[in-house]
């Protein structure tokens, strides 16, 4: 899976760009170092750490080589023989996170097609934004960067990185990702996903993002909103329309920010009923720009909106799939834990080309293949010549 999305070409031209390439001939080539980044994601638990790791990328090596020297005649040589720890965590500080940023840059982008379902609606690719936080190494460099919550009794027990995604709907692919520190909000981080947002795209965000700023700036890049407010969030009605939906102002926080925008606002109620017969009733308030509701029927918007909940299915996968096992992260200082958390978005992306691939090529929905089963399939399947020393 690694080499066919990141094939060892793509990686020599990024070690290049970044200057990131050996100078000299060394017992871990970068090209081998950006792989094992990237297999860190793929294989975690107790029993995987460092030399675990590439002794499961490299395992078919020496087998390889001594067939190869039994056909010749040739003695069997000691070869290329596993690095200690300490060497491979020298190995990833040399390559940096910058590699691993080009890559998942590379790689990153939809895979949904015409004609699946719940990746379009009315010719508008939904997307999907929202953001999580993961634990990081609890030392002093990681907690001076990061932070993280504290209450009477102290600090939390791990500083926290935090992260935001746009993730394409039904296939989850990721279009873009941001983090920092925990006390870095998501609205901000979601600024870093407006280069990845553009025309033809209906994106759909929670409480948490709704802002005159950040909705004007989504707004400015040709793609469109459909995001929820919260209960408190004031939208006086302008006018309400035929279908009852109604238009409202945004109104900036300051009036140097720009002048109102004009939304539309659906409000409608969503009752349930758990298995012991317990009752409960919420209020959708979400936001629009598509205004015209013939254009825009208020029942497919309010429909489309759930989908929204796909995100957390996304983030599910990185936090509790991919770091199955292992939920803080391994690094112990920031440039570290920058490129474990691109690597986990190559890895992730890397997964949903394929399940995309294999739901364009079989007709199946992209949600009916399975996420874990394809990571398992992918960590069953490495072939250790590609990641030849």
């Amino acid at each position: 899976m690694l080499t066919r999305v990141y094939p060892p070409e793509l990686v020599d031209r990024v070690l290049a760009v970044t200057d990131t390439a050996e100078v000299r001939r060394r017992l871990l080539p970068s090209r081998l170092v950006v792989y094992f980044v990237l297999a860190l994601w793929l294989f975690r638990g107790r029993n995987c750490g460092y030399v675990q790791v590439l002794a499961r990328l490299t395992n078919g090596l020496h087998f390889q080589r001594r067939a190869a020297a039994l056909a010749a005649g040739e003695p069997d040589g000691a070869g290329w023989s596993l690095p200690a720890s300490p060497s491979l965590g020298e190995a990833r500080a040399r390559v940096d996170s910058d590699p691993v940023r080009m890559l998942f840059e590379h790689a990153a982008g939809p895979v949904g097609v015409a004609g699946q379902a719940g990746v379009f609606l009315h010719g508008l690719r939904l997307v999907q934004i929202d953001g999580s936080t993961s634990d990081v190494a609890d030392t002093e460099k990681n907690r001076a960067f990061f932070g993280g919550p504290s209450n009477a009794d102290g600090p939390a027990p791990f500083p926290k990185v935090r992260w935001v995604i746009a993730a394409e709907a039904a296939t989850g692919a990721l279009l873009g990702a941001s983090f920092g520190p925990w006390t870095t909000g998501e609205p901000a981080l979601a600024r870093d996903l407006l280069p990845h947002l553009g025309p033809e795209m209906l994106t759909l965000a929670d409480r948490n993002f709704l802002s005159h700023r950040l909705a004007t700036e989504v707004l400015a890049t040709g793609a469109h909103l459909l995001w929820r407010a919260k209960a408190n969030f004031a939208l006086a009605p302008v006018r309400v329309l035929d279908d009852g939906s109604y238009l409202a102002e945004l109104k900036p926080a300051r009036k140097g920010d720009g002048p109102p925008l004009t939304v539309r606002v659906i409000e409608y109620t969503v009752h349930s009923t758990t298995a012991d017969g317990q009752s409960s009733s919420e209020l959708f308030c979400l936001v629009t720009d598509l205004l015209d509701p013939e254009e825009w029927p208020m029942l497919d918007l309010a429909c489309a909106y759930p989908t929204r909940w796909g995100c957390e299915t996304v983030i599910g996968h990185h936090k509790t799939d991919l770091g199955e096992g292992r939920p803080v992260l391994r690094s112990k200082d920031p440039e570290g834990v920058a490129q474990e958390m691109w690597a986990l978005f190559a890895v992730y992306q890397a997964l949903a080309r394929l399940i995309g691939v294999a739901a364009d090529t079989t007709g199946t929905p992209p949600e009916k293949i399975s996420f874990r089963r394809a990571l398992t399939a992918a960590s069953d399947s490495i072939r250790a010549a590609a990641f030849s020393p």
